[in-house]
């Protein structure tokens, strides 16, 4: 099994363009490349230059993706770009798709015509299953923008499974309950099987940063993970330890969980109110979501989850 650690022995290059830096992911990515010596550029949206970290090696670009002046911009002079923007909920198909897929095929093109060495474009697990949702459809459409505008660059698909850690508002509720000794899951007759991939925030950042930029992974689509696979009583064994007590899981029977991503759905659409739709329903049902092994961490999952729950 190979691990997240990275070759050291392949030059560092000088200048690493950024999307998502202020994102959950983004900001601990930022991190690991001050600490590794990079200098970066970081696009922003308009008005939100403010919310990127101050450092002398970090300029930051206001623009929005899709925009030729600033993507032509942010690519300018750069080696290596890591995109990691993205939209995780939307109103409607034609916003996801906008910034999920054609987004991503401007921006590559964009790269490549800067002379841009290598392409990182975090896409999501999500994406091997794209009629699931929406969402599904549009990141694997992004990876499909991306080859196909390729060029001579070198490019890596991260296929993220779930993201956790502390800081996440998206998913701080469903720790909460964690906290207080409820782990739901999505019910059915099936859901004591169902597999789940997981990566810890710090790891994924830590394998974008470190085998991704040293070249480890050119040409190929890649899953890191925390932990490759594990059911919903497993999950909740390793809370019940992080937490020094029971963890019960309850699963939410189907009954309510469908009305519900119904009126979400509706609601989401009309008014952008509402996470639970019916495509993220669709993704929360589906059988597995386990990732191969090859690149999983040395973090324990009971270590990492306990910094999320405690920390969150």
């Amino acid at each position: 099994m190979r691990h997240l650690e990275s070759s050291t022995n392949i030059a560092v290059p000088k200048l690493v363009a950024l999307t998502g830096a202020t994102g959950f992911v983004g900001r601990i990515v930022v991190l690991d490349l001050l600490e590794r010596g990079y200098r970066i550029k970081a696009l922003v949206r308009l008005g939100s230059l403010d919310k990127t970290l101050q450092h002398a090696n970090i300029n930051g670009i206001e623009g929005e993706l899709g925009n030729p002046a600033s993507e032509k911009s942010l690519c300018a002079g750069a080696d290596i770009v890591i995109h990691m923007a993205g939209l995780v909920t939307a109103r409607t198909k034609h916003a996801y798709y906008k910034i999920n897929a054609e987004a991503v095929g401007t921006l590559t093109q964009a790269a490549s015509a800067a002379g841009v060495v290598r392409f990182i474009y975090l896409s999501s697990l999500a994406a091997k299953m794209p009629k699931l949702s929406d969402y599904a459809g549009s990141k694997r459409a992004g990876e499909g923008a991306l080859a196909r505008r390729l060029g001579s660059m070198q490019a890596v698909v991260v296929r993220a499974p779930a993201v956790f850690g502390a800081s996440d508002k998206a998913t701080a509720p469903f720790y909460a309950l964690i906290q207080k000794g409820w782990l739901p899951a999505p019910g059915g007759r099936k859901w004591r099987a169902r597999k789940l991939g997981l990566v810890y925030v710090d790891d994924l950042a830590a394998f974008i940063t470190g085998a991704c930029l040293d070249g480890i992974c050119d040409g190929r689509t890649v899953a890191p993970a925390t932990t490759a696979s594990l059911t919903w009583p497993e999950f909740g064994h390793i809370c019940s330890a992080a937490m020094g007590k029971r963890v019960k899981v309850f699963p939410v029977p189907l009954s309510v969980l469908y009305p519900v991503a119904a009126i979400n759905s509706v609601t989401k659409r009309l008014f952008g109110k509402g996470h639970l739709t019916l495509g993220k329903l669709r993704e929360f049902l589906h059988d597995d979501w386990s990732t191969p092994d090859e690149f999983v961490s040395e973090t324990p999952l009971q270590l990492a989850l306990k910094k999320t729950i405690l920390d969150g």
